[in-house]
């Protein structure tokens, strides 16, 4: 079951980077959960990090505060989608 949840939010996670930040859609065939979301993964900017949180407090209806904006929390698709599903049964 948590399985299936991680690759629903993963999949939404990947619709919000297509359709909010204009992140190629090639690319995003090419993500996986393990895929950085800075750096040599998809290469997100702080400007992008923040678009994107946005794009997820929004679609998931949860509010991201300040202190858990880490580089840890954007370390892949798997770990956002994680922390996602905890902030989602809090």
């Amino acid at each position: 079951m948590e399985k299936n949840l991680n690759s629903k939010i993963e999949e939404k996670i990947k619709n919000i980077l297509v359709s909010e930040l204009d992140v190629n859609p090639a690319t995003i065939a090419d993500c996986n959960s393990d895929t950085p979301l800075l750096g040599r993964g998809i290469g997100l900017d702080s400007m992008e990090t923040l678009s994107l949180v946005a794009g997820i407090e929004k679609e998931f209806d949860i509010e991201i505060p300040d202190d858990d904006l880490t580089v840890e929390l954007f370390r892949s698709i798997g770990t956002l989608a994680e922390y996602i599903i905890k902030k989602s049964g809090e």
